[in-house]
């Protein structure tokens, strides 16, 4: 592994990759410099689903082991607005066993009541296609 994640521009918190701004959207250069650091083979898991269903909450316990990470809060609504990135790459290996930086995308969720279908779907298919991994949550 070739990255040191004490390097100043890696980040233990939640970072916006993409965000809207007007309509548009606008990737954070800020994360870009952060991911040109990460040398060697890259896996992205990302998660996707309608909103408030816990896309968050599955990242911070189950990917991060912590309580707290990418937002998350208990009214109706959505905490996640466009794309977020972990800032720290964990550690991680390929199929053929070789170590890799795996970096944590959570999206916005899908129906929340403040956009339309066009800007869900969007937001859903860019978390598609960053994915080495992807994870669908869904209820029942």
């Amino acid at each position: 592994m070739e990255f040191d994640s004490s390097t100043p521009s890696f980040k233990e918190r939640a970072l916006p990759l993409i965000y809207v701004v007007g309509g548009k959207f606008e990737i954070n250069p800020e994360v870009v410099s952060m991911m040109e650091l990460v040398k060697g083979p890259i896996g992205v898991v990302s998660v996707a689903g309608m909103y408030r269903t816990g896309k968050s909450y599955l990242l911070n316990r189950l990917l991060l082991n912590r309580k707290g990470g990418f937002g998350v809060g208990p009214t109706i609504n959505p905490c996640t607005k466009g794309i977020w990135i972990w800032g720290t790459p964990l550690k991680g290996f390929t199929s053929t066993g070789e170590p890799c930086s795996v970096l944590i995308v959570d999206s916005e969720g899908i129906g929340g009541l403040d956009e339309d279908n066009n800007h869900d779907m969007r937001i859903f298919c860019l978390a598609l296609l960053l994915s080495s991994y992807f994870i669908y949550n869904s209820m029942s």
